[in-house]
């Protein structure tokens, strides 16, 4: 009986790569999890029948040993903002290990390189110009990887259980906490936003299609979304009013300076004040209509997991 070779999930410690494995691991399909802490692994992902390997991705001999002997590879690398600069790092091993060993390659990637954004709705032909280093590193590295003939998924922002910081799910812990909703810009502002657990399934059904390789696929979410709306969505769930806080510039700035993260954030904080929309005909091209959570849905199971998140 010849052996289903094991697919690897790089970065699979973080809220994408759980969700991947989650979905993948079985006892007939092979699954090699890879990150740089092995006891995170071993805890995050107990009772899966999967291959375990602690390593530097960002170092060639690393990523060799990540994808050897797997016919294909997830990259769900993120790295905290301290770190971005890496990222164009970990693509040219990762790239290099892809060419010699002959797997293919999904990138879980960001909008992030289509900014500034010139155009609504972002389709895959929109411009990728200018914008703050972290947006180039982010270009850089999906550049790198597509020149090895890896598929690069842009997903809009994300939320979900397992999810540790991003704009949506940062709202929805400070509504469970009773503050309120911190949001750069109008609230009124609409942006779209994906649940992770639908972006992992829409991430499956792209690999097993080969006209997939080699291109890069805007991601879709659950459509646009205010702060404002958001917040009557939580208030319904929580059964209790959500305020929403608008915050400019000046408030921005003075909050960054007591905070690292979002001082390394500032730069991006315009983006995040403009409406922000998704083309995904060509998705739809190749995988038909992806399964979609409502909001209401996804928000619910989000805010029923917040509360573990501080016990991890």
């Amino acid at each position: 009986m010849t052996r289903t070779a094991p697919i690897a999930v790089v970065g699979a410690s973080g809220p994408t790569g759980i969700h991947l494995v989650r979905l993948l691991a079985s006892p007939a399909q092979p699954v090699r999890v890879v990150a740089r802490d092995e006891a995170r692994l071993r805890r995050v992902f107990a009772g899966l029948p999967v291959e375990v390997r602690a390593l530097d991705i960002a170092t060639p001999q690393g990523a060799a040993r990540a994808v050897d002997g797997c016919a294909l590879v997830y990259d769900c690398i993120g790295l905290p903002s301290a770190q971005m600069a890496q990222h164009p790092v970990v693509a040219r091993a990762l790239a290099g290990a892809l060419r010699a060993t002959g797997a293919r390659c999904v990138q879980i990637s960001s909008f992030w390189s289509f900014l500034p954004v010139r155009r609504l709705p972002v389709d895959e032909s929109h411009p990728r110009e200018g914008g703050p280093p972290w947006v180039r590193w982010r270009r850089e590295a999906e550049d790198i990887l597509l020149e090895a003939g890896a598929c690069v998924l842009q997903l809009p922002d994300f939320f979900g259980p397992e999810v540790r910081a991003s704009t949506w799910q940062q709202s929805l812990a400070q509504a469970l906490r009773g503050k309120p909703m911190n949001v750069v810009g109008s609230a009124d502002v609409e942006r779209d936003g994906i649940y992770v657990p639908d972006a992992m399934r829409t991430a499956i059904e792209v690999a097993a299609r080969p006209a997939a390789f080699g291109e890069r696929w805007i991601v879709p979410g659950s459509g646009p979304m205010s702060a404002r709306a958001l917040a009557e969505i939580c208030g319904g769930i929580l059964d209790r009013r959500v305020r929403v806080r608008s915050a400019g510039p000046v408030l921005l700035w003075i909050a960054s300076r007591f905070d690292s993260e979002l001082r390394a954030f500032l730069p991006m904080a315009p983006h995040y004040s403009r409406p922000i929309a998704f083309d995904g005909a060509k998705l739809a091209g190749l995988i038909g209509e992806p399964r979609r959570t409502p909001w209401p849905e996804a928000v619910r199971a989000t805010l029923d997991w917040l509360p573990s998140q501080r016990a991890d």
